[in-house]
């Protein structure tokens, strides 16, 4: 099955860690090794301390922290519960992140009640803003806050649609098969797809996602099989996000080929590089020209209305030039430099050829 990796993977950067506000403890020396990533070591070392009688509500936390980020998410919850019960009355960070990791292991277990209780528990706790904030993503982003009890559910072959309520009028079954069309042809080019169906969450507008606390839609959560997008938008591209990662699997990602890859794929048929054109010319005398290698490097270079199908087009060239099997094997890493080992001195030409028709020059 594909490996589920929920928001809380971003906690140390976020402030999941204790700061300088708390009181020093026996867990001190667990919180730095985990900040490494040094997740056996805080597992080991964690219990040593338990096995002392050195139980504090925040040993077990990073014990089970550290279980987690290893994937014993079974082992986890036993040390996750035991820092909840143990911090149940004060309800500090400790308890809050209990719960947030707690509802990660149940959503591991496919258990989504219980992934569900704990994820509310941490947002209900209100005990610090990080926690609170990550539990409610996870409500949200999964689909299992209470406001999505009034949306509509659609199961087609490859997708479950949660369709907002304020969308009555939408054809669903012409929707379904039209993404299920989309995603025959994307699968069948990257040459796979999720093990289990892509969950689409379908909303009305951008502002009833923003009342609810969403970010921008038109977004894919690839590793947890998570689309969330307006009812108007392309059928394609964020499916194409989740298929590609699916297939492939790539150790890193790039702006200008993973979103270039999705647009290429979006099944619009337009003409991106006209596209792009038109976006440079609308844009007048702001219209810097930025090169694609500089762009590769920073895909903030440019603002989206140009960057999107200058990718597309981009993405285009690569597979019409290079062909479908050699731009599979570079997708793996979307990197410069490893075009330049997959494509070799083509790759220069293709760039000059692709910018002189972009610019005009």
């Amino acid at each position: 099955p594909v490996k589920i990796l929920v928001i809380v993977s971003i906690l140390v950067a976020c402030g999941a860690l204790p700061g300088a506000g708390q009181e020093a403890g026996p867990a001190d020396a667990l919180w730095e090794l985990y900040s490494q990533g040094r997740f056996a070591e805080v597992v080991q070392q964690g219990k040593a301390l338990l096995s002392t009688g050195t139980e504090t509500a925040q040993v077990n936390l990073a014990v089970g922290r550290g279980l987690a980020d290893q994937d014993k998410f079974a082992e986890a919850e036993i040390f996750l519960r035991r820092a909840a019960d143990l911090d149940a009355v004060d309800q500090t960070w400790v308890y809050a992140w209990a719960q947030v990791y707690l509802g990660n292991c149940r959503w591991q277990a496919a258990d989504e009640d219980g992934a569900r209780r704990a994820w509310t528990l941490a947002r209900d706790a209100e005990a610090t803003a990080n926690a609170t904030r990550s539990a409610n993503m996870n409500l949200l982003g999964l689909g299992l806050a209470a406001m999505y009890d009034a949306w509509t559910t659609f199961t087609s072959e490859h997708f479950r649609f949660r369709f907002s309520d304020r969308l009555a009028e939408l054809d669903r079954t012409a929707y379904a098969r039209a993404h299920e069309n989309a995603y025959a042809a994307v699968s069948a080019w990257f040459g796979g797809g999720p093990d289990g169906p892509i969950r689409f969450f379908v909303w009305a507008d951008q502002e009833e996602a923003t009342a609810a606390g969403m970010p921008q839609l038109g977004f894919a959560r690839p590793e947890l099989n998570v689309v969330h997008c307006r009812a108007e938008q392309t059928v394609a591209h964020d499916m194409t996000h989740v298929n590609a990662w699916a297939a492939c699997r790539p150790s890193r990602v790039v702006g200008l080929i993973n979103e270039g890859t999705a647009v290429y794929h979006d099944q619009t048929g337009r003409d991106q590089l006209a596209k792009a054109r038109r976006a440079l010319a609308d844009r007048g005398e702001e219209g810097v020209k930025v090169s694609v290698a500089a762009l590769w490097e920073d895909w903030s270079l440019l603002p989206t209305e140009v960057s999107y199908p200058l990718g597309g087009a981009w993405v285009k060239v690569l597979v019409d030039q290079g062909g479908r099997e050699k731009f599979l094997e570079f997708f793996t890493d979307q990197s410069l430099d490893h075009a330049r080992e997959v494509y070799g001195a083509d790759l220069q030409t293709w760039l000059d050829e692709f910018e002189t028709a972009l610019y005009g020059d």
